[in-house]
């Protein structure tokens, strides 16, 4: 096993390599060549073997999995590729022959070695090879076919708001650009455009920034794939490094994570506002003085509970098995007043029903007189004197952009802001930036039923079990369509593809933890985030109770079997197996972990020792430069963050409007 995890390390570090920014023109994409696609069908056929219902691993899979890596840029195409001769040496020390060249039965006896391996390494280094073929198998609408889903929606007719005039690509402009203003904005997730928003309103000339493109309703096709590639950072592959190798999503597109999250709005509990007095001196932040600007959010983005129609089947079966437990339970509040349940919340929605921001803040700004550029990537904030009098980059066409204003605002999120001040000099003072980094982990369980769920219908995230939410443990419903499904499973072979069979019967549902953990992010390659952070014994132990619990949750549902998904009880049928379950001690790794809530790497703080930004979010070395995104959020929340980050940064725009005079 040693010898195996030596020969795919080369091709895990190439595949972690980050994807961000990297483009291939779609006349030069690289190819495989005869010997890869080779080694990549004996692959595909050992990992997704036919199973009776969904295809098996063939020719058109290699294909998908051909033109899916070029997609993701050179450097992720190469690290497939030496994935793909990694795996084919790797069976050379122990059988005398390449991977290729072993039969069906010894390829799939190889593989299921390698995940069942006790180095936690060589599981990751597994998932990192197979994870890019399941991606591209499962991005097919055979498979969505035969297990009865929908595979893309017929998008709506294209929008004509007088607004978009205000709107100037950046992928279209030939000269250079120097603009003027009183107030500039990097980045129009959550913080950005509310606080556009807010300053606009007030009557200031506002000029929104924007790196990636402003995509309308017209161009959501409710597919991940193509999601992932136009609207996620680094194109769905960022991850953060350390004990575990946990996948961060955030938003790159105007909107940010507002269009890519699945709606779920939550104020910050009573028990946080309490530790960020205690233990930060901003007690001035509190429920109380931010009620009024949360009133102000929620009216904006019309949130209500969700609807019981739309809960879908998951909820379903969490609530009854909850209700026979004694555990608190109900609908979440979302931000999608009309939704009619498509089921796609996290891939954009078609219908305009979330309220995320480039349906609800940047056109309100738009319509008070605010600009917007996109594919414009700020690269410095621009110092005069000791005082910020705008910003500078380049726009996607390549010319430069130049912009002077009496404040900057920066929301371009908790990886890049502190990159972005760090090398514009600015919260340089403080050691936190940069640091301070928590991602509310989060873990899922999966299970088993004889009636019909059905994942891809209803609201992705529409329930929960509050039970524990004082304690940092918060379970939030999280179905997923096959395609991502299938991601979320560690198993290859025969009884993967059998699981996979029975997705209609199929139900997940997750949680995360209010982390004490902290991580934080480097400039890497190209300039994009490098991120790491560790999961702590306490936080570790959390996530193998919100494992039991829910694994109980199911069981007492009904489920025929439950999948918690851990190394070394990746399944049970029983009150005896969920007993083993709880006597093991679980370890980071043992376990896949994924992130949704990046925040805290410019924190908020009484001092420069104590925080990045002041409580009026003003960077304290630097005046004119204000945070108001999530990475200003001084630690984690224990529930989903836009209400606040929003909330906050109407705030902050109020005091920057009283500042300029």
């Amino acid at each position: 096993m040693v010898e195996d995890a030596r020969t795919l390390e080369r091709a895990a570090r190439l595949l972690s390599y980050p994807a961000a920014h990297q483009h291939v023109s779609p006349t030069d994409e690289p190819q495989f060549s005869d010997a890869e696609r080779r080694i990549a069908l004996a692959l595909a056929q050992a990992v997704l073997p036919f199973s009776g219902r969904i295809p098996g691993g063939d020719l058109e899979s290699v294909a998908r999995l051909e033109r899916f890596a070029s997609r993701q840029g050179e450097t992720f195409f190469r690290g497939v590729r030496a994935s793909l001769w990694a795996v084919e040496a790797s069976t050379l020390g122990r059988r005398g022959r390449p991977f290729s060249r072993l039969s069906g039965e010894e390829r799939m006896a190889a593989l299921e070695a390698w995940s069942q391996a006790g180095p936690r390494g060589l599981r990751w280094l597994l998932r990192a090879v197979v994870t890019p073929l399941k991606a591209a198998h499962f991005d097919d609408p055979r498979v969505f076919a035969e297990v009865g889903c929908r595979y893309s929606v017929e998008p709506p007719k294209p929008e004509r708001e007088r607004f978009m005039e205000q709107v100037t690509n950046g992928r279209e402009i030939d000269e250079d650009l120097e603009l003027e203003c009183d107030v500039v904005v990097v980045g129009t997730g959550a913080g950005g455009a509310a606080a556009a928003y807010e300053l606009a309103r007030r009557g200031r000339a506002v000029l929104m920034l924007e790196d990636g493109d402003y995509h309308r309703r017209d161009s959501f096709a409710a597919r991940a794939q193509p999601a992932f590639q136009k609207m996620y950072l680094g194109r769905g592959t960022t991850i953060a490094l350390g004990n575990v190798a946990a996948p961060v999503w955030a938003g790159r597109a105007v909107g940010g994570s507002t269009v890519i999250n699945s709606g779920t709005c939550y104020r910050t509990p009573a028990h946080t506002f309490r530790l960020w007095a205690e233990q930060h001196g901003l007690g001035e932040i509190s429920a109380a003085t931010l009620g009024p600007y949360y009133e102000r959010v929620e009216q904006m983005l019309g949130v209500a509970e969700a609807p019981a129609e739309h809960l879908g089947g998951p909820a379903r079966v969490i609530a009854r098995g909850a209700q026979l437990m004694g555990l608190a339970h109900g609908p979440l509040r979302r931000n999608a007043p009309d939704c009619d349940g498509q089921g796609v919340c996290c891939f954009g929605c078609p219908t305009g029903a979330k309220r995320s921001t480039d349906v609800s803040y940047v056109p309100e700004a738009l319509k008070r007189g605010a600009q917007l550029v996109t594919g414009a990537r700020v690269e410095r904030v621009d110092v005069t004197r000791g005082r910020a009098r705008g910003v500078s980059g380049r726009l996607a066409s390549g010319r430069r952009l130049s912009v002077r204003a009496q404040a900057v605002v920066v929301a371009a999120g908790a990886f890049s802001t502190p990159l972005l001040l760090r090398r514009s000099g600015v919260c340089v003072r403080s050691p936190w930036l940069g640091k301070n980094l928590s991602i509310h982990p989060a873990a899922k369980v999966m299970a088993e039923f004889t009636e019909t769920i059905d994942m891809s219908r209803g609201i992705p995230q529409s329930y929960s079990i509050d039970q524990w939410a004082e304690e940092g443990l918060m379970f939030e419903g999280g179905s997923t369509p096959i395609d991502i499904t299938a991601l979320g499973v560690p198993w290859v072979g025969r009884r993967f593809m059998h699981l996979m069979d029975r997705f209609m019967n199929l139900a997940t549902f997750g949680f995360m933890i209010q982390d004490e953990s902290r991580g934080e992010v480097r400039q890497g390659p190209r300039g994009s985030p490098l991120i790491f952070y560790n999961l702590s014994r306490k936080d570790t132990a959390r996530m193998q109770r919100g494992i039991e619990i829910l694994s109980e949750v199911f069981l007492r549902a009904g489920a025929r079997r439950v999948l918690p998904l851990v190394h070394g009880c990746d399944e049970l049928a029983s009150e005896a197996g969920l007993a083993r379950l709880k006597k093991m001690r679980l370890r980071p790794g043992d376990f896949e972990v994924t992130a949704f809530h990046p925040l805290g790497t410019c924190r908020m703080g009484t001092s420069p020792e104590r925080g990045a930004i002041d409580p009026s979010h003003e960077s304290f070395d630097t005046p004119g430069v204000y945070v108001t995104d999530g990475s200003a959020i001084p630690s984690s929340l224990g529930v989903n963050p836009q209400l606040t980050i929003m909330a906050l940064a109407l705030r902050a725009a109020e005091i920057i409007d009283g500042r300029l005079g």
